[in-house]
């Protein structure tokens, strides 16, 4: 039942249905379907993008994103360029809408939608209970593919585990389990470039450098960027040897060739850092991201946070994700060596803005690979998360 403030708004029709920016965008997983959002604001709104055929703007919930096999469940926010009165006579300035998406069958359906005006709840539409047997076919845009790529690509949160009985006090808690990613020495004072995700959630932080031994060397979190999902940590050693950043005037070239420094799939490979070569394949990440870059050379769990090197030997972007598993259920095949780097550029300034020192490379010659590899181990470290 709507409550006195809002106003109950028919079933969108299916021109509707096609229509809508939030539609073509969805993603996620089948619980908490009934749960509506008594607000506009979410944990973590990541932009879509703008309509072909107006000014407003899409965004996904990243934090709302659940998954049940190939159907994806997630919650949009359109936001008009202003303020409007929809077809039923309500006035808002966005409004969510709860969707189901069939990454494998590219298909989509409705659930709910909410409207908002100046953040409060204007009008609702009955939660549907037949959404299983209501998928649409895509249409084909550009909007709409882009949406789709991010539909299908954002990573999934894990569900709730449900309510259990408190242990005995004397039930040791679980073990909290480690996990590991590259850092790129930045100058010889210890400060070290990573992922955010390496670092979130850590309750304590140690560095092993190529050296071979396993010296372990405690660090500290100095800083993160969540938007770029970049952070900083120093360790409480200094180094001798810090890596070079290319030029920012002189900006990573499509298909230049690079090379990726890393400790991947560790437990797994050999605890010896790995090399892997490749090309720059596009200027920009999912969805037109500008502050990625798209690479060919190989990663694997582990690579994150390291450094992405041009032919010099300079760096030039910032190892962060790869879209392998996550886009197969959405294409139907595994795609090879699909990786991103945040750009160097983004990487000079975030350690800028928290007025750390850093090297930058004169243009220098062209190295061999061998060369290159050796160059970055010794600005390349393994960051140990506990």
């Amino acid at each position: 039942m709507p409550d006195k403030k809002t106003k109950n708004m028919p079933t969108l029709s299916p021109l509707d249905f096609r229509s809508s920016p939030l539609l073509i965008a969805a993603t996620a997983a089948v619980i908490g379907l009934s749960s509506l959002p008594q607000t506009v604001y979410a944990a973590r709104w990541q932009e879509v993008g703008e309509n072909e055929t107006s000014l407003d703007k899409s965004y996904i919930d990243i934090d709302s994103v659940r998954q049940d096999g190939n159907i994806r469940v997630a919650q949009f926010m359109t936001v008009y360029e202003k303020a409007r009165v929809n077809s039923h006579d309500i006035k808002m300035d966005r409004y969510i809408q709860r969707t189901a998406f069939d990454c494998v069958n590219k298909t989509i359906s409705l659930i709910s939608t909410v409207g908002y005006l100046d953040g409060q709840r204007v009008g609702f539409s009955p939660v549907r209970t037949d959404w299983m047997q209501n998928f649409r076919p895509l249409t084909e845009t550009p909007f709409v593919q882009r949406s789709f790529a991010l539909a299908c690509t954002v990573p999934v949160q894990a569900q709730a585990p449900k309510p259990s009985q408190p242990q005995a006090p004397s039930t040791p808690p679980p073990r909290q389990k480690s996990s590991s990613g590259t850092g790129i020495i930045v100058n010889r004072d210890g400060y070290i470039l990573t992922n955010n995700h390496v670092v979130d959630g850590c309750k304590s932080l140690t560095v092993k450098g190529s050296s071979g031994d396993t010296i372990r060397i405690l660090a500290e979190l100095e800083a993160v960027d969540r938007t770029n999902d970049l952070a900083l940590i120093k360790s409480l050693q200094p180094f001798n040897q810090a890596a070079s950043f290319r030029m920012p005037a002189k900006p990573a070239r499509l298909g230049e060739e690079i090379g990726v420094i890393g400790y991947p799939l560790p437990g797994i490979l050999s605890s010896e850092p790995k090399a892997t070569f490749g090309q720059i394949n596009s200027l920009a990440g999912v969805n037109n991201n500008r502050a990625h870059l798209q690479i060919s050379a190989p990663i694997q769990p582990g690579n994150s946070g390291g450094p992405v090197l041009d032919a010099s030997g300079a760096v030039v972007g910032v190892v962060v994700s790869s879209v392998a598993m996550a886009m197969s259920q959405a294409i139907g095949s595994v795609p090879q060596n699909v990786n991103f780097a945040i750009r160097g550029e983004v990487a000079q300034s975030f350690l800028t803005a928290h007025h750390i020192s850093f090297i930058i490379a004169e243009p220098g010659k062209r190295l061999q690979t061998d060369e290159i590899a050796e160059n970055g181990l010794q600005f390349t470290v393994q960051i140990l998360c506990n």
